[in-house]
């Protein structure tokens, strides 16, 4: 390991045997080796430090030494469970502060011209006040909201946590180094919480490389990367950070020891200057290595550079029904506390095409595990799905106590085909065998209401002081007709509408129970509030 980290100034006043093994062009390789270690701490003139913590750094460092010699030694100095047999010298103190110093810079270093400043400005006039004839603007200091944000294209596509919708008349500016430029609202992700920008500028920008990303373990040090405006001489600010553990979910967030509550956006880095997440609002750091496939096809959604059929645009679908299992049974069976259990494959669904069947227990997506559990693992699975039509998947299912993997491709969500019946005054569908299970219907031989026409036939009063038909009544006959499908519906409304009847009797299921209706074709329009 070189000692970039590391001013060549201050290698002389570092400690010798932190330079061992220099080579001819004066790059030293600062490998602490366990003799190194021993000797760190039986060596009378070196401050010393407990062996645990020692040799837990070199475990959770692996080949970083001076970033190892700089902790030892921060050690020693702060306490941390450390015994020093004399205090460190003046210019051993500085040298460790200045290699410090030198590593949180070059940490950053790479990631600083692809950060920028987003600030918003609220479309509504500053207050004016006079006082002894001066006016004065009174601006609320909510209006202008600056944060974080990272270049994702050389074109300026600005990624910043939070929604910004489009359509919003707030002013957006973006600071580019020491550069304004004006923004417009491009694209929202709901789910990832972001929203991207487009900087109106023909100048090219760095762009940010998320291919090269880490994560952070408990107890890693780290840098959180804030841009600033003209008011701080745009400085790039470093905070230097410590890894306290991670939330679990969708995407990770990782937990620092700093207040993060005004970096939102803010780029967050390890000592070798590898990305590990941005800022978000919840003042978490949203993992890189989780978010990124996401992040790309929003990207990707917002400048248009992928251009998929319409077809490939719909969104895709599963079709599978699942239930959250609770820790005991979970125990009791030997499952994971996170596994799903496979309530219903609908047919022809990609679920019952990939071979999931009623039973199995869905363990891991994609080559992933689940995580959580009970309904936290189902709301981790179902936005982990995000499925479009044409992209392959990959199911991990335990069945029979035994691992199944499960490939398949999505396919469009299926569209029930829909009927609009004036005469009666009601819009109905067909039911799919999806709709059956995960709605809880009583049959799939007939055509679910979905709405209710106000002042119609359907929308009389009953003598319950409901509506003759309500919204998710089967109907199942009419004019003593089956109606099996949208389509036999359709027909027998046709005769209806030829034969001009006064009176149309429908058979209906609502819940578990059989109802009829008699429909009363001759009822003008009238509104059904003002009826007893």
């Amino acid at each position: 390991m070189n000692l970039g980290l590391i001013p060549p100034s201050l290698w002389p006043r570092l400690p010798r045997r932190v330079l061992h093994d220099a080579d001819a062009t004066g790059v030293g390789h600062a490998g602490i080796s366990e003799a190194e270690t021993n000797d760190m701490i039986t060596n009378s003139r070196t401050p010393v430090v407990n062996v645990p913590h020692v040799r837990a750094l070199r475990k959770a460092i692996g080949p970083n030494p001076p970033v190892l010699w700089m902790l030892a030694a921060g050690l020693a100095v702060g306490g941390g469970g450390c015994a020093t047999r004399r205090a460190p010298s003046p210019l051993e103190g500085q040298a460790l502060f200045a290699a410090l110093q030198q590593a949180v810079g070059a940490a950053g270093k790479k990631a600083e011209p692809s950060l920028a400043l987003v600030k918003s400005e609220k479309s509504t006039p500053p207050t004016r006040r006079t006082v002894g004839g001066v006016t004065f603007v009174m601006r609320n200091p909510a209006d202008i909201s600056p944060s974080g944000g990272i270049l994702l294209t050389p074109r300026g596509h600005v990624l910043v946590p939070g929604v910004i919708k489009p359509d919003q008349d707030d002013r957006l500016t973006v600071v580019v180094g020491e550069t304004e430029h004006v923004a417009r609202s491009i694209k929202v992700d709901d789910t990832l919480g972001m929203t991207i920008l487009k900087v109106d500028s023909d100048e090219a920008f760095e762009a940010l490389d998320l291919a090269d990303g880490a994560d952070l373990a408990v107890g890693e040090w780290a840098v959180v990367l804030k841009p600033t405006d003209e008011d701080s001489a745009f400085q790039k600010l470093s905070l230097l950070a410590v890894c306290q553990g991670e939330k679990a979910g969708r995407y990770r967030r990782f937990l620092l020891n700093q207040p993060l509550a005004s970096s939102a956006g803010a780029l967050v880095v390890n000592l070798s200057g590898q990305v590990v997440g941005v800022v978000d609002k919840t003042s978490g750091v949203l993992s890189i290595n989780d978010v990124r496939e996401d992040l790309q096809r929003f990207l990707a959604d917002a400048t248009g550079e992928r251009l998929p059929d319409e077809e490939l645009q719909k969104k895709g679908w599963l079709g599978a029904v699942f239930e959250p299992v609770n820790k005991e049974y979970a125990r009791a069976r030997n499952l994971p506390s996170s596994a799903l259990l496979v309530l219903h494959a609908a047919r022809n669904s990609p679920a019952a095409a990939a071979g999931m069947r009623a039973g199995d227990w869905v363990v891991g997506l994609n080559g992933k595990p689940l995580r959580l559990s009970g309904a936290l693992a189902l709301e981790y699975f179902s936005k982990s799905l995000r499925p479009r039509a044409g992209e392959p998947f990959g199911v991990t299912v335990l069945r029979h106590g035994k691992p199944v993997e499960l490939k398949g491709t999505y396919t469009k969500a299926p569209q029930p085909k829909t009927l609009r019946a004036e005469d009666l005054g009601v819009t109905v569908t067909g039911i799919t065998d999806s709709m059956l299970f995960s709605q809880n219907l009583g049959t799939e031989h007939g055509v679910l209401v979905t709405e209710v026409h106000r002042g119609s036939p359907a929308a009389n009063s009953g003598s319950a002081r409901q509506t003759l038909i309500v919204n998710k009544d089967i109907i199942v006959e009419l004019a003593g007709q089956p109606t099996p499908t949208i389509a036999a519906f359709g027909k027998v409304l046709e005769t209806i509408r030829r034969d001009r009847p006064p009176v149309v009797l429908v058979k209906y299921y609502r819940g578990w129970l059989t109802g009829y209706a008699g429909l009363n074709l001759t009822l003008g329009e009238q509104n059904p509030a003002s009826q007893e």
